[in-house]
């Protein structure tokens, strides 16, 4: 029975191992590219390692491509992406407690209204909020991203916090009002400390939205030194032919910001996956 299990064991580990190289392989690819020359980007026989390290797809990127220097759209990025995550976080997790905790007849209503919004195509509301961008002045300003990508990501932090709220016994309320905590005082000092895996979760992934957002900063920002790094990504690509090593060099360095976020964050958003998978 235990040289079964050690085979199973053994069996389980070389396929997580091989699902592993398979998700990692896609970035892997990627930074060798950013390293490698032009010539031997399309040699015909493909190199897996660099016969040497060329470093001017970094250089044309950092130094010499557009006229907008890149930490201007690295701090546009940065700007959108911030920004969506405070005021996501912030709306869906009193959104997420007031659901959970107060029982009135539109709540129903209300979640399946959230529902419906994430499973609609975001390409849908781009026409719409164009044109209510343009009459209230905010088209080709960084609010019009921001919003934009608020709109996807309020409702799923609403859908991922609610749970963990609905899992907190009502007596512990109870007993932080009877020591006179006000409402808001029992949902900042009780409620927030017990979900913050749940909310550290939400707000990880609406960064990873808000830093990645190409569509919704393409339609509303036409200004050069407003784009952030998608866009100047996407329009890295020539008409006549692509300098993969400056591209995937750009890709790379839109890459770091987000891997360093969610290797620092690893062990609250493992807590927070987990604990959220078992809640009703």
């Amino acid at each position: 029975m235990d040289k079964r299990k050690k085979r199973e064991q053994v069996l389980f580990n070389l396929i997580a191992l091989a699902v592993l190289i398979l998700f990692l392989f896609p970035i892997y690819w990627m930074v060798i590219t950013s390293l490698k020359s032009s010539r031997e980007i399309f040699a015909e026989v493909p190199t897996f390692f660099p016969k040497k390290i060329e470093l001017e797809g970094y250089i044309s990127q950092l130094f010499v491509r557009g006229s907008v220097p890149i930490w201007i759209s690295f701090r546009n990025s940065f700007v959108i992406a911030a920004a969506t995550t405070v005021i996501s976080t912030l709306l869906a997790t009193l959104s997420a407690y007031g659901l959970a905790r107060f029982k009135l007849s539109i709540n129903r209503a209300v979640l399946l209204a959230i529902l419906i919004t994430q499973m609609l195509p975001t390409v849908l509301f781009l026409s719409p909020l164009f044109m209510t961008f343009k009459k209230i002045a905010i088209l080709d300003t960084l609010a019009a991203p921001v919003i934009f990508t608020c709109l996807h990501s309020i409702p799923f932090c609403i859908i991922t916090l609610r749970p963990y709220f609905l899992d907190i016994p009502k007596e512990l309320e109870d007993a932080a009002i009877i020591d006179g905590c006000g409402r808001f005082q029992v949902f900042w000092r009780v409620m927030v400390p017990i979900t913050y895996p749940g909310i550290v979760v939400s707000a990880a992934f609406t960064f990873l939205w808000g830093w990645g957002d190409l569509m919704g900063a393409l339609t509303f920002i036409k200004t050069d030194r407003l784009y952030p790094l998608t866009v100047n990504m996407y329009k890295a690509i020539g008409e006549y032919g692509i300098e993969w090593n400056s591209l995937m060099a750009f890709a790379v360095i839109l890459t770091i910001p987000v891997l360093l976020i969610f290797i620092c964050l690893q062990k609250y958003l493992i807590t927070g996956i987990t604990a959220g998978a078992v809640k009703g």
